[in-house]
């Protein structure tokens, strides 16, 4: 009977244990209850103390890196890996006229990030977000380029509004969930975005709490070949 009892324990501890991202497996990319959790301009100080939000909450994130910030920082890459999220490209300058000066200058700035961060941590990843969105800035030109590179392009479709919130996070948090349940009534999944310097964790913990409540599953940008893009949009009644 005892063995019994350890055996029940140890099964109840393993499920408890699981990531909340595993209960996206089976369900489709664009689920409407699925919530991508992208966080842009890292790996910086406060990426930190995000990480210790998502920890806490066993949700797995996509953090898309600007290169410039990442002398310093290379600890915070390798545990970003460690932890099960996801690495993505977010150029090397985020300067919008020398990345934009050119569809090769784009590719060559994602390319250099994307080497930079092997060198880090073995990881080779193709998956990335241009600064300040796809639109209006990437050209038919630029966007084949990325392409002709192999590069999965990301943008959003919940814009947490961070950068302009930071002094008013009530705000954030109640506008964010509110654009994921607007997705959700829609049947689409959600891609929000947030910044590294500019949700404070306080932010993110409230989100995540309600979104969980609220039945949501999580999941990273790894393995998506049908990325969202303001180009490219997945189609709200797709999902069942």
């Amino acid at each position: 009977m005892k063995q019994w009892i350890s055996m029940c324990l140890l099964v109840c501890l393993l499920i408890g244990g699981a990531d909340v991202a595993t209960a996206a497996q089976g369900k489709r990319y664009d689920d409407r209850d699925i919530v991508y959790m992208t966080f842009d301009d890292g790996p910086r100080a406060e990426t930190l103390l995000l990480l210790d939000v998502l920890k806490k909450h066993r949700v797995k994130a996509t953090f898309f890196i600007t290169g410039k910030y990442m002398k310093g920082n290379e600890e915070t890459l390798r545990r970003i890996v460690a932890e099960g999220h996801t690495l993505g490209l977010h150029s090397m300058t985020h300067d919008k006229k020398r990345f934009y000066k050119s569809p090769q200058s784009a590719v060559n700035e994602m390319k250099r990030v994307q080497q930079l961060i092997f060198e880090t941590t073995g990881v080779k990843t193709n998956i990335m977000r241009v600064p300040y969105g796809s639109v209006p800035h990437m050209t038919k030109a630029h966007r084949l380029a990325m392409e002709k590179a192999g590069f999965y392009m990301w943008d959003w479709n919940v814009d947490s509004l961070d950068w302009k919130r930071k002094n008013n996070q009530r705000l954030l948090q109640y506008e964010t969930i509110q654009r994921v349940r607007m997705n959700r009534a829609n049947n689409i999944a959600s891609v929000v975005l947030m910044h590294d310097q500019s949700t404070t964790p306080a932010s993110l913990n409230y989100i995540l709490r309600h979104l969980k409540r609220e039945r949501y599953t999580f999941r990273t940008t790894a393995g998506v070949t049908e990325p969202y893009n303001f180009y490219n949009k997945w189609k709200a009644g797709k999902s069942q």
